[in-house]
């Protein structure tokens, strides 16, 4: 279901570059969200509605849809954040926005195969980490946000394509049906950069006009948090405040859900390590995109070309550690991954744009080093892929070449740097010979998660088993910090539902103790 965010909501949305109300600070809030993405919207939405008194802070602007204009380099810098991995070797992509990654995301909705629930509650110790008892959680965000099963008949030539290909690795039980964020959809297939028509669930139609009906929700937009500020207690550090800016936002509990760097850069700025260290154990779960030509148009000029994605391929994914689904197609991002080429080719490529199919593959990593730390006082991810990450991404790039050329590519496109030329089936074997890392592929993450995880003891997490920072009274995070490894599909569903979780036990929790005042 959709909502609108209406003029009265309004009057409770506030800029932290303009002149956001001297009562903000006045105020001891019930409850902080640092984060309005799937973790910090659905936190906030859960607690003003348990009667809490919230205040939302968002690093990005507040975009009305009518903002949305389907132009990718505009939106791409308009809603989102770029940064790199340490040495810059992958491209880490975030939401920058008031409804965080979700203003971005393709809107569809997966939850994690039993074999990743089972290493989750296995890495964790934390038994109840799995489908059955999170499933309350997920139908109940499934119920707001519309989650719609995708319809064969809106199959379109690229999704046809990904179906054949299937079917050419001799794996069609591997094709499922997508579900999607929207129950009714205008087909543009440019989810990615904003819906203009405001079709797509985001936070900003779903749980944040939820929180704000309520009347107890203001949100800040425009405002980083930068730390904590602590004190000791009987139990460990107690959080007073927040510093966001040239801010000091106090509040009875600070919920972070900005995604793992900000939430992580928080917790270390806040010296906020003990008894388990942040940062450690993230994981990048990178994508790329694999184009391929072939001799019939696969869209068409001038028209919408329907859903992006109706099936996700996950065939694979327990046994190869990767999936795949049809993605979007934009002249800039084939003009970027086929840069390599001499320019007369490159004009010949780009001139062929609508007979390209463009499929987006997705590797469930499990790195060799990946750890947070804090340069120049600004989160950045130092990490290194593991031998098995390349073998992932290298039986990947093998198993799409040799899929598209069975259903008729005349050529594909791998996302690396000097790429090989793969137009012929023999010309597969050379992929299984060539050096690769990931300073040499193409690939971005926008599923990044870990630094937090949940575990049952001190050594097995940093958070326990509802999200509370350990060594802390009063600090939660309800975002990806807390996935204990990579969850091997799109993560929104799961953060949702575990912020679900964590809002309500927190309110259960706090009630069990003293009923929260009003200052």
């Amino acid at each position: 279901m959709i909502r609108e965010i209406t003029d009265t909501h309004r009057g409770h949305i506030h800029s932290a570059a303009s002149s956001p109300p001297a009562a903000i600070e006045s105020v001891v809030w019930d409850a902080c969200v640092v984060g309005s993405g799937p973790g910090g919207a659905v936190a906030a939405a859960t607690l003003a509605e348990a009667g809490w008194r919230v205040m939302l802070i968002e690093r990005g602007a507040f975009r009305p849809p009518a903002d949305m204009n389907f132009q990718l380099l505009d939106m791409a810098m308009r809603l989102g954040r770029l940064e790199l991995t340490r040495g810059a070797r992958t491209t880490l992509h975030s939401g920058s926005v008031l409804g965080g990654g979700s203003v971005l995301y393709g809107a569809v909705a997966m939850r994690p195969p039993s074999f990743v629930f089972d290493e989750w509650a296995t890495q964790s110790g934390i038994a109840m980490l799995n489908d059955v008892a999170l499933a309350p959680y997920y139908d109940h965000v499934g119920r707001h946000m519309s989650v719609t099963r995708q319809a064969p008949r809106l199959e379109n030539r690229a999704n046809a394509i990904v179906r054949e290909m299937a079917d050419a690795l001799g794996c069609p039980d591997g094709l499922e049906i997508a579900a999607r964020y929207t129950a009714g959809c205008r087909g543009t297939g440019l989810c990615t950069i904003g819906c203009g028509f405001d079709l797509k669930g985001t936070m900003v139609n779903s749980f944040l006009p939820i929180a704000l009906d309520t009347g107890n929700l203001t949100v800040l937009t425009d405002c980083e948090a930068l730390a904590l500020e602590t004190s000791e207690s009987g139990a460990g550090r107690r959080a007073t405040a927040v510093h966001a800016g040239s801010l000091r936002i106090r509040a009875r509990y600070f919920v972070l859900a900005a995604g793992p760097l900000p939430t992580n850069g928080v917790l270390m700025r806040s010296r906020l390590h003990r008894p388990s260290p942040a940062g450690h154990c993230v994981s990048l779960q990178p994508h790329g995109l694999i184009y391929a030509l072939f001799d019939e148009p696969v869209t068409t000029p001038g028209e919408a070309n329907g859903v992006p994605a109706i099936y996700n391929f996950t065939g694979m994914l327990q046994q190869r550690r990767y999936y795949w689904f049809a993605s979007s197609l934009h002249p800039a991002t084939l003009a970027t991954y086929t840069a390599h080429l001499p320019a007369d080719e490159h004009q010949r490529v780009m001139s062929r744009f609508h007979y390209m199919s463009a499929v987006t593959i997705t590797i469930r990593d499990a790195p060799a080093k990946s750890r947070i730390g804090l340069h120049r006082d600004a989160p950045e991810l130092d990490f290194e892929e593991s031998c098995g990450d390349i073998d992932a991404v290298r039986r990947c790039f093998v198993d799409a070449s040799r899929a598209l050329l069975a259903v008729g590519a005349r050529r594909v496109f791998l996302p690396m740097l000097q790429p090989p030329r793969v137009e012929q089936p023999d010309d597969v074997s050379t992929i299984e010979r060539m050096p690769m890392s990931y300073d040499r592929l193409l690939l971005y993450s926008d599923h990044t998660s870990g630094g937090c995880a949940l575990g049952a003891r001190p050594d097995r997490g940093v958070t326990d088993a509802y999200g509370r920072v350990r060594g802390t009274e009063n600090v939660h995070v309800a975002d990806s910090s807390l996935f204990p490894s990579a969850c091997g599909v799109a993560p929104s569903w799961t953060i949702m539902a575990l912020s679900r979780m964590i809002a309500l036990n927190l309110v259960a929790s706090a009630n069990s103790t003293r009923p929260l005042g009003r200052s």
